[in-house]
């Protein structure tokens, strides 16, 4: 924490180092920002809006009449003052002239507290605000709201931008709402206009998102979760949080209970790179909170999925994500790949829209009706909650800098021409149906736009015309209807028909089978022969094509092979069909989705999991596709084992080892998958494998051990192989894995790891004592996980730390914490002795001595030289440096005090990856340094100035963990008081001495806080 003479000195600092503002720059006029875009080439921005008709927007949308409504959140960040009303508003802006341009607002409603989102309904919008689900409308025509209902309520208020938003009409009729990331209680409000029960238990959203059906009033949670923005394609649903910038779900929470026993690691899939596999190319001087984060997605909102053409072919179904803090709109451009999409590489290391003006914070995207892709600029000078900055910057002055400004901009393609208004654009606020259907259809000479159709689908619903589904039938005879948004609208109007459905999978270049029309007909027609039938038929078709090689993708065969699987069940399958699904999904060409073929296949599965497993023994695949189909097997040998009885697992275990038709890699999957499943797990399997298979078994493990020392370590078979050794009770595999335990690469010596815990007990504790003494890194720290974690190796572990063959530093609080839950309160004392460690009498006598420094006036210019001398040996500090020891230059949370102890006490915590380790060779010579890697072969250390030195295996004498910090103790015999005051200035606020976040801005803090 700053101390209130450190930021003189500071700010002197900041006036020689660069130029120094009021703030980290002025704000620019409309005009002069957009002077400061890079741009896609083939695309033109527009300014829609600006101050004062818009200040502080965070979401827009068109309404029918081609009127601009806007939510503003002027309450951002820390909301009104005491006993004020919230300052968030909804504006209503027009385009008089039909130039583009919006102005001349009109207030419809103020007063709203942290209102993030709205969708029209019916007379009036639907807005997401406070913890609320509000309808809002005008009941008597003078343009502002006089009604306010309270539908929904619970919703977590913890922080404003931790809170729900997005409510959006999906085609099935229910409107979804994004989480927040805060979840909540969610129950009914007192105004809900139906006939459900306001005493209803609340129900909890925690991780997952929103919906309800405007009509009925039914809700629940659905899989997510989104923090700040959701939308759709075709039915698909994506999401984003702040470092997952298009996330898509994949499967629903009521598709993961289908199937008993059916576990499914996730049901999502990032579809963009994500957390610090992300890569932003900001233009701007961008300044993220954490320096280990910079030029990733730290701010990932208002996630957007382009459906439409006018910015041109290559966008077509791309994704477009903001991040405000990076000032700029990220485009994924994506391809199908089975049930989800993949991010199609772009290497030209630019951003689709980045501007070097730090003021724009794109915050939000959205469609209009001219198929231009909409920015929503809140510019502000600071955009970061308080919540999540360090100490010092908590109530800088500019945090609400830019509250009476905001921007709208429109994204078109710069070939594309100017649309002109539909039909029901025209001020003609209530269309006829036949106009509404007219929207929906596929005209090869006239684009439609796709907010044209969402909004002609919810006006039909709205309408509740009962002579819809037959005007629509009627059109579909002489016209192409959208098919999706033709079953959208029956479905709504609870009219599905057989007939439709056909008439829907027989359309040329329709869309076939996808999750949303598979998921209508499991719902509408359940167990009805006849549909089954129907998803046969064109299933044959398509297989009867691909016999043919009519030009037929293999991604648009599995794309519909994967949505039948996810709502029908595989005995409704013909066998015919159930085997060109299972040709499909190992194709030579398809993508390695392992972890989705398993989970769909288990969802459509149900209790004939054996069946499915029997089918992928007889496949025979490609060679390419057979490390696919072993992971398969295998996850399928595991839900068929949480399925059945002991009697049918034991039967199947005789089946697979016997048999001479299956391979030794199938056999292994089987075998580890029952052991993942079986309740009792590897006791319970090896208990039925000794029992009558005693000598396949013994075969198995002879084989296994042959394949696993020949094996690729890092092959999907290899932790396969190491589960079945960990069934043996043989001290041949016993010790390939603990050899395997030394291995170079992770996984193997992670899975060796794991099988040698599987192993009997009295097998397994001379084992532990054994090999905890020679292993070091990562696999000694889960050996010690796995012991403290473990009530009859839990005293082992103290009997280690007693005899010091642990070191007491080796038992950090995790640790800690897991070994006084376990055992007997004899065990629970003996280990609070044990872990009881004092400071040494002189690092407390030298803090004490220390402790006034922290009140000094502090120069960082100093302690940055102070640094280079004495630590930028092992730590690097901005470019300053190197990284030997733990990366200590994310300073946002770590005060002086940290700093402090840590310098004159680095035995105090010391991480375990960090240990000082002494390595003897057998020429006597003695190295010194951090554990970089250990392999079979040799052990590397690390030692300060970045420096390495391998020890080769052979010539290693002694090894010893020196169970303290590599960094020295006695450091205050070459830095005084003054110095160290220096040197924790400089580390705690070195990323303030470029002028970028200028001393102004720094809240001095008081001593002792």
């Amino acid at each position: 924490m700053i101390r209130p003479k450190y930021l003189s000195s500071l700010a002197l600092l900041i006036l020689t180092c660069g130029s120094l503002h009021a703030v980290a720059s002025d704000p620019l006029s409309p005009m002069d920002s957009a002077q400061k875009f890079q741009l896609d080439a083939n695309c033109d921005i527009q300014l829609v809006a600006s101050e004062p008709d818009v200040v502080d927007p965070v979401h827009m949308a068109f309404d029918p009449d081609n009127r601009l409504w806007v939510v503003e959140m002027s309450d951002y960040p820390n909301g009104p003052d005491p006993n004020q009303h919230g300052l968030s508003r909804i504006r209503i802006l027009t385009d008089s002239d039909g130039d583009g341009h919006y102005s001349d607002p009109k207030l419809f409603k103020e007063g709203l507290l942290f209102a993030n989102g709205l969708m029209f309904w019916q007379d009036g919008v639907i807005v997401t605000a406070n913890g609320q689900v509000l309808f809002l409308r005008d009941q008597d025509g003078d343009g502002l709201c006089d009604e306010t209902q309270i539908w929904f309520e619970g919703f977590a208020t913890a922080n404003p931008q931790l809170r729900h938003n997005h409510p959006q009409l999906a085609l099935d009729g229910y409107i979804y709402i994004a989480n927040g990331l805060r979840g909540g209680e969610i129950i009914p409000g007192p105004d809900a206009p139906w006939e459900i029960d306001l005493q209803a238990n609340p129900l909890s959203i925690a991780g997952r998102d929103f919906r309800f059906h405007p009509r009925t009033g039914e809700y629940e949670a659905v899989a997510g979760m989104s923090q700040f923005g959701l939308t759709f394609l075709n039915g698909d649903r994506f999401v984003c949080t702040n470092r997952n910038p298009a996330r898509q779900i994949v499967l629903e929470n009521d598709q993961l209970t289908l199937t008993p026993g059916l576990v499914v690691d996730r049901h999502y899939e990032d579809v963009a790179p994500a957390g610090e596999n992300s890569v932003l190319y900001p233009i701007s001087t961008t300044w993220t909170t954490s320096n280990l984060h910079a030029n990733q997605f730290t701010a990932a909102c208002g996630v957007q999925v382009y459906p439409d053409h006018s910015l041109g072919a290559q966008f077509h179904k791309a994704i477009f994500t903001c991040d405000p803090t990076a000032n700029l709109v990220h485009c994924t451009r994506i391809r199908e790949a089975g049930p989800t999409y993949r991010d199609i590489p772009d290497d030209s290391q630019r951003e689709f829209l980045a501007s070097t003006d730090s003021w724009f914070r794109p915050v939000n995207l959205a469609l209009g009706p001219d198929e231009g892709l909409y920015v929503v600029d809140m510019y502000r000078a600071v955009i970061e909650h308080p919540q999540f900055m360090p100490e010092e910057l908590k109530d800088r002055p500019d945090l609400v800098l830019g509250r009476d400004r905001g921007r709208i901009w429109r994204i078109v393609g710069n070939q594309s021409e100017k649309s002109a208004p539909t039909e029901f654009q025209q001020a003609n606020s209530q269309p006829s149906t036949q106009s509404l259907l007219d929207s929906l259809i596929i005209d090869q000479a006239i684009s439609t736009s796709s907010w044209e159709k969402e909004t002609a689908f919810r006006r039909l619903i709205e309408k509740n015309d009962p002579q819809t589904p037959q005007h629509l039938r009627n059109l579909q005879q002489d016209h192409q209807v959208d098919p999706l948004f033709a079953v959208a609208i029956l479905n709504s109007f609870n009219a599905v028909e057989l007939e439709d459905m056909k008439r829907v999978l027989n359309t040329k270049g329709g869309p076939g089978l996808t999750p949303f029309i598979v998921n209508v007909g499991a719902e509408r027609f359940s167990n009805s022969p006849e549909w089954f039938e129907l998803v046969n038929s064109h299933l044959e078709s398509f297989s009867e094509r691909a016999s043919n090689e009519q030009p037929l993708t293999s991604s648009n065969i599995r794309k519909q092979v994967f949505a039948t699987l996810g709502r029908i069940r595989w005995r409704d399958l013909t066998s015919a069909n159930q085997d060109f699904i299972l040709n499909s999904l190992f194709a030579n060409d398809a993508d390695d989705d392992a972890e989705w073929i398993a989970a769909f296949l288990g969802v459509s599965a149900r209790s004939d999991s054996g069946e499915i497993l029997s089918k992928l023994l007889e496949l025979e695949c490609h060679p390419e596709k057979q490390e696919t189909q072993i992971v398969v097997l295998n996850s399928l040998a595991a839900l068929f084992a949480r399925q059945s009885t002991t009697e049918e697992v034991e039967e199947r275990l005789t089946q697979t080892l016997q048999s001479s038709e299956i391979t030794l890699q199938q056999k292994l999957a089987c075998v580890a998958g029952i052991s993942k499943g079986l309740k009792g797990g590897s006791r319970a399997t090896r208990a039925l494998l000794e029992k009558s298979n005693e000598a396949h078994f013994t075969q198995l493990v002879d084989d296994a051990c042959e394949l696993f020392l020949e094996n690729d370590p890092r092959s999907k078979v290899d932790p396969m192989i190491c589960q079945v050794l960990g069934l043996g009770v043989d001290s041949a595999s016993l010790q390939i894995l603990v050899d395997a335990t030394a291995s170079g690469h992770a996984q193997r010596a992670s899975s060796a790891l794991a099988a040698i815990f599987n192993r009997p007990s009295e097998q397994l504790v001379p084992t532990l004592s054994t090999l905890l003494p020679q292993r070091r890194g990562a696999i000694r720290r889960q050996i010690l996980q796995q012991m403290a974690r473990s009530t009859s190796l839990a005293a082992l572990l103290l009997d280690e730390l007693e005899s010091e063959g642990v070191h007491r530093m080796e038992i950090d609080d995790s640790l800690e914490r897991s070994l006084l839950r376990i055992g007997d309160e004899a065990q629970k004392a003996r280990a609070k002795e044990l872990l009881r460690r004092e400071p040494p009498a002189d690092r407390v006598s030298v803090l004490a001595e220390y402790r006034h420094c922290l009140q000094l006036e502090a120069n960082p210019s100093h302690g940055m030289k102070i640094f280079e001398q004495q630590c930028a040996t092992c730590h690097k500090v901005g470019s300053i440096g190197v990284n030997v020891a733990p990366d200590i230059s994310d300073s946002r949370t770590k005060t002086p005090d940290f700093f402090l102890m840590n310098i004159l006490d680095p035995n105090r915590a010391i991480d375990a990856n960090y240990f000082s380790y002494t390595v003897v060779d057998t020429s006597g010579r003695i190295y010194t340094g951090i554990l970089a890697s250990e392999t079979s072969a040799a052990m590397t250390l690390k030692q300060p100035e970045g420096k390495t030195i391998s020890i080769p295996r052979d010539e290693i004498e002694q090894v010893k963990n020196n169970g303290v910090s590599l960094m020295p103790v006695g450091l205050e015999r070459t830095i005084n008081p003054q110095q160290m005051a220096d040197l924790i200035s400089f580390l705690k606020n070195w990323r303030y001495l470029d002028g970028q976040v200028p001393s102004e801005v720094i809240k001095p803090l008081q001593p002792g806080q």
